[in-house]
């Protein structure tokens, strides 16, 4: 049961290195005019996610103004001009408000990239050039390929704007195999059945706690929340109760920040775990993954971990992944709604026309 998602989450070395070597390619034949004065990241889903894990980075590698938003953001109320770059981020391809903020975008005369792995794709098709990134194997499951694919192509198309190469790329496959191997041996302590899991994280890798609710959410719609790190102090602790389970996300500099909060959480009845890139952390379960370049680029890596615990959490809760949205009695009606309002949705460029 679930081998679909086992095999994905495993061909993601593999993936890593051949697609680097193919996007690379790709991107040293896009026909963008660079500078820009803005760049906007947008998508939706884990499309959104992957740009806002690796906002930070873009920042600092790019002098122009970074924005990063969901595509209702951008196609709806976003202004635009000769002087930016959307890049536009989709997996199918086919997402109805990613492919309207193209198309406004291209209407008030900003250049345009698409990020897709599906061949002639309405969103390819209607940016000015595409990157294509390694093809889904499966979409019935939490998705973790087509994550770290996507976070391959923004950094490549990073890698093309500021005109360098990044040797942490280069590295990433290697690391992924060991972190992987590791994750399905060490994390098997941290499955459970607690009624909400909360997903916490600090820096780039508050994006990554985001990713990691929308896992648990579409292994069978298993109950998570998540914020940053920070913020669960400001209210959504409220959300928080005896016997829950907390996973805190926090490399780099906030690493000091997650262990002030664990005893804390601890008196409160919470079971408290830490995936980080410290090696000296007693008396709290943690995984450690390894530092491919500071905390910019840990989001490449944090995310890992986070696959392997959804997998090992869905088989030990016996989700099966095949039925729609894990088996729940709601499963298929939600899971029609959601290519209605996706996919089939009006596509109307005029609708943020009040901006110019």
């Amino acid at each position: 049961m679930n081998q679909d998602m086992l095999t994905e989450i495993l061909s993601q070395p593999t993936m890593l290195e051949q697609s680097l070597v193919d996007v690379r390619h790709q991107a040293d034949d896009l026909r963008i005019a660079t500078p820009f004065r803005k760049i906007v990241l947008t998508g939706s889903g884990d499309s959104v996610i992957a740009a806002l894990a690796l906002e930070a980075l873009y920042r600092a590698n790019l002098d122009a103004e970074i924005r990063v938003m969901s595509s209702l953001q951008a196609s709806r109320y976003e202004p635009f001009d000769a002087e930016t770059l959307i890049v536009a981020i989709s997996v199918s391809g086919g997402v109805a408000r990613t492919i309207e903020a193209v198309i406004r975008a291209r209407a008030a005369g900003a250049q345009s990239l698409a990020i897709v792995a599906r061949e002639g794709s309405e969103l390819g098709t209607a940016a000015h050039e595409q990157l294509m990134m390694a093809s889904p194997l499966t979409r019935t499951t939490p998705h973790s390929r087509d994550y770290t694919a996507t976070l391959l192509a923004l950094a490549v198309a990073l890698e093309r704007l500021a005109g360098r190469r990044f040797k942490e790329l280069e590295r990433w496959p290697d690391v992924t195999d060991g972190v992987l191997e590791r994750a399905f041996v060490e994390l098997r302590p941290w499955t459970d059945d607690s009624p909400q899991t909360i997903f916490l994280g600090a820096g780039p890798d508050a994006a990554t706690a985001r990713y990691a609710a929308l896992k648990f959410w579409e292994g069978g719609a298993m109950q998570a929340i998540w914020d940053d790190l920070e913020e669960f102090a400001h209210g959504s602790q409220l959300m928080a109760a005896p016997g829950q389970s907390v996973v805190m996300l926090a490399s780099g500099p906030g690493t000091g920040r997650a262990l002030e909060f664990a005893p804390g959480m601890e008196a409160l009845g919470l079971r408290v775990r830490l995936v980080t890139d410290r090696a000296d952390i007693v008396g709290l379960d943690d995984f450690r993954v390894p530092e491919l370049g500071g905390p910019r680029w840990s989001p490449l890596v944090m995310c890992l971990p986070i696959q392997v615990l959804t997998y090992l959490t869905v088989a030990h809760r016996g989700i099966d992944l095949s039925l729609a949205m894990g088996g729940v009695d709601h499963g298929e009606p939600f899971q029609a709604m959601h290519v209605e309002w996706t996919k089939r949705s009006v596509i109307d460029p005029d609708a943020g026309s009040d901006l110019a």
